[in-house]
């Protein structure tokens, strides 16, 4: 063999090689995050069984009960939230689009397809009565003069069957000081992992006051009383 063909034969041995290697190599990140098709069928072949030995395999219920309605005022309850918001806020700990240590660790070994078959586990699940009873007008009908809809328009038990997926269906009966907490990180650009700046076009204009009603509102009974 001459000194040229083991040339062409060497590089076409690290080209098959690296091929190889190509095809063997883990999925790009998700991000920037679309509701992409395959992403949609992913979310949609999510499966509650499955789910439910992956939130127990991983301790979930540390945080967020056994049943996804957390021990903690400060911490969510994921319990009869959409799939396919549950599996997006997963996604966007796991790529870093929200930033909290402790979820970033959990979701570190998560697969996409573990984080849609927990979408499907805690949509099934019951959660909590919210405490109010009287609705204020910014849940109702908003404010125009600051732009504003009714809460309601979009955090409401029919986003289930529409398609405003990535909008939690509906607030009620989460945790009020988390309400807050959320409110209060979109409002002050802390959180951005919103598509469109959507909720932080609207917490920005919102007082602190509002903003504790609106929690006092969905929220259910904290935890610490009597």
């Amino acid at each position: 063999m001459t000194v040229k063909q083991l040339t062409i034969l060497l590089a076409a041995l690290m080209t098959s090689s690296g091929m190889a290697i190509a095809d063997d190599a883990p999925s790009p990140p998700k991000y920037p995050f679309s509701w992409a098709p395959e992403t949609l069928g992913e979310v949609k072949q999510g499966d509650v069984n499955r789910g439910k030995a992956v939130a127990k395999a991983n301790k979930c219920k540390k945080c967020h009960g056994k049943t996804g309605i957390s021990d903690e005022d400060d911490t969510p309850s994921l319990a009869g939230q959409t799939a396919a918001y549950t599996y997006k806020q997963l996604i966007d700990y796991k790529y870093g689009a929200r930033d909290d240590k402790s979820m970033k660790k959990a979701t570190k070994k998560l697969s996409t397809q573990d984080i849609a078959d927990l979408g499907a586990f805690f949509a099934t699940q019951e959660a909590e009565k919210k405490l109010g009873t009287k609705a204020p007008l910014l849940v109702t009908k908003g404010d125009k003069k600051r732009l504003l809809l009714g809460c309601d328009d979009c955090h409401n038990e029919s986003v289930k069957t529409r398609k405003l997926i990535d909008i939690p269906a509906t607030l009620e009966g989460q945790k009020p000081q988390y309400l807050i907490d959320t409110l209060m990180a979109f409002k002050e650009g802390d959180r951005e992992n919103d598509l469109h700046s959507r909720m932080r076009f609207i917490a920005e204009r919102l007082t602190e006051k509002e903003i504790e009603e609106l929690a006092g509102y969905y929220g259910t009974k904290p935890i610490d009383d009597d």
